[in-house]
């Protein structure tokens, strides 16, 4: 699987199956929003996996959350390719 140049969002992606599949997606090239509900968690993931990869702080079932999240994504690394509703 080769990425390189994809934007992805993977939700979840402070822990779990979420964090690693934001690690594999990093490590084929894309680059990559670390999304939770968890702040810290998200901030943790991004900061491990390096320049590629961006924290974003949301509550997938509030529209409010994923409409803001959706909109710093963008306005940070581009208009996403991939979505992982994890």
């Amino acid at each position: 699987m080769v990425l390189t140049g994809k934007i992805a969002i993977v939700t979840g992606g402070g822990g779990g199956f979420g964090e690693g599949i934001a690690r594999a997606y990093a490590e084929q090239g894309a680059k990559v929003a670390v999304l939770d509900f968890n702040a810290e968690a998200a901030a943790r993931v991004a900061r491990e996996i390096g320049p590629n990869a961006i924290a974003v702080q949301a509550d997938v079932g509030v529209r409010g959350d994923v409409y803001r999240a959706v909109a710093d994504i963008i306005s940070a690394l581009g208009t996403p390719d991939i979505l992982v509703n994890n």
